[in-house]
């Protein structure tokens, strides 16, 4: 299929319908074989995620094939194209689909897969299925897979594949490139060689540009890049990514704690563990559960949102507490109660706008302990500019709408105070967490808010009781 090609999937998911329907199995596989394997799981994951849940499967626009035409198109795929498509769906339609062919079949489909994508697929299954598959496939490639479960998915040794090309420090060129063509074929992104001593330990890493037009009786040690970029198997996937990005890699050597190397990462799978961080951290600041998707069903949509919901209930009631100190005061002038959701708003605003920045700065490494404390002034120094601006302009639109001015001043006073709180928590908050080790997305809609709400309330109200005391309003 030509990838420049703008394929309609609701077009295309049309026709396989139709041919479904008309039993033309036959065209089904002609159709099939135009597609790319995302466009075929985009397919297999529309309506089949929710199909036989609250009878949504039915309703219109909710565009793709159920649950039992998902497997009937499943089913007629090549060990090869399957072993692809289980890779472009999410978790749930994954088993609902392993599930629908035999053993033998997943194997072969297994079979097809690099080792990290397996390692993928293999730990998501019940552990006689996995013991089953992992006897079934060929014992070099059981051996590789068994020695990558054992470390967590969300690290370098999780996310890397055992597929790699290393030569002997003491190899010529020549024999690197016959060492290249020989394990080459069973390969994909294949970029670099690695070099290793006697021990396995590595030493060096050659591009494959430069180990073409290299001298072909040279050492391989001579022209090797010494003390490449390397990284330990049991480091955190988010780290694998900023080194990635940082030194702009194809590929990543993993080594063992003795710097033995055991795997490689690509930018592949570095790629998709940057889109996962991403939305991760998306997720979290929205108070979403991780594993929620578009197409839940809305029962589990409501049992992964309350909880979080509950919570920021709890905060809400704090804030609430605090107009409650001020209450004589709102009865004595109402038009408070229409102004401050104004200030507790922008605080809010401000807030989220500090928090994504800290956010971004954390993850790139941008952002430490040690220039904490000059990012915390100067995020200050942004609210008290921005408040004085927005209070500015506030308070003019209070009086034009037929506020006395002093309700304006007080408007003004609050909101400039309230953006500098904003400033303040949505730099400081962050950090902290980051020193105890708690992921900072989380800060986002509880402690920050709370702080902004409380106080934009407590500058705002306080202020406006302490000018009736004196006298003013």
């Amino acid at each position: 299929m030509n990838p420049g090609v703008q394929i309609d999937h609701t077009d295309r998911i049309g026709e396989i319908k139709v041919l479904l329907e008309a039993h033309d199995e036959e065209g089904l596989l002609r159709l099939l074989g135009t597609l790319h394997a995302s466009d075929i799981g985009r397919a297999l994951a529309g309506r089949a995620g929710l199909a036989g849940r609250a009878g949504l499967a039915g309703r219109a626009g909710l565009a793709g094939l159920d649950e039992e035409q998902a497997v009937e198109v499943f089913k007629r795929l090549s060990p090869e194209l399957a072993s692809e498509v289980l890779l472009e769906i999410d978790e749930r339609l994954r088993k609902s689909l392993i599930s629908s062919i035999t053993s033998e079949e997943l194997i072969e489909v297994v079979q097809e897969l690099e080792t990290d994508d397996a390692t993928d697929i293999i730990s998501e299954l019940p552990v006689e299925d996995a013991k089953q598959v992992l006897e079934g496939i060929e014992e070099k490639d059981s051996i590789a897979l068994q020695k990558l479960l054992v470390y967590p998915e969300d690290t370098a040794g999780g996310k890397m594949q055992a597929e790699l090309v290393s030569v002997a420090e003491s190899a010529t060129v020549e024999e690197g490139i016959e060492e290249v063509r020989r394990k080459g074929r069973e390969m994909e992104n294949l970029s670099s060689v690695f070099v290793v001593d006697a021990g396995g330990r590595l030493t060096g890493v050659v591009q494959l540009n430069k180990l073409i037009i290299a001298e072909p009786r040279s050492r391989m040690k001579e022209i090797a890049e010494a003390d490449p970029v390397k990284v330990t198997a049991d480091l955190d996937q988010e780290e694998v990514a900023k080194i990635f990005q940082k030194y702009d890699l194809i590929a990543l050597p993993v080594v063992d704690a003795d710097g033995r190397l055991v795997g490689r990462i690509t930018i592949d799978d570095v790629v998709d563990v940057i889109e996962e961080e991403i939305f991760e951290d998306f997720y979290k600041m929205a108070g979403l559960n991780l594993e929620e998707r578009v197409l839940d069903a809305p029962a589990r949509s409501i049992w992964m949102r309350l909880p979080w919901l509950l919570i920021n209930l709890a905060t809400a009631f704090l804030a609430a507490s605090v107009v409650r100190v001020f209450q004589g005061t709102i009865e004595k002038l109402v038009i408070l109660a229409v102004l401050m959701p104004i200030v507790a708003g922008m605080g809010g605003n401000a807030a989220t706008q500090t928090i994504t920045v800290v956010v971004r700065g954390l993850a790139l490494g941008e952002l430490s302990l040690n220039n904490a404390r000059w990012f915390i002034i100067k995020e200050m120094l942004v609210g008290l500019a921005n408040g004085l601006m927005t209070g500015v302009v506030a308070t003019v639109a209070a009086y034009l709408l037929g506020a006395n001015i002093l309700v304006g001043l007080l408007l003004f006073l609050g909101m400039t105070a309230n953006l500098v709180i904003a400033g303040l928590s949505g730099a400081f908050i962050p950090i902290i967490l980051k020193w105890f080790k708690v992921d900072p997305a989380i800060s986002a809609t509880v402690f920050v808010t709370t702080c902004t709400d409380i106080g934009g309330f407590l500058s705002f109200l306080g202020l406006a009781t302490l000018f009736m005391r004196a006298g003013i309003l």
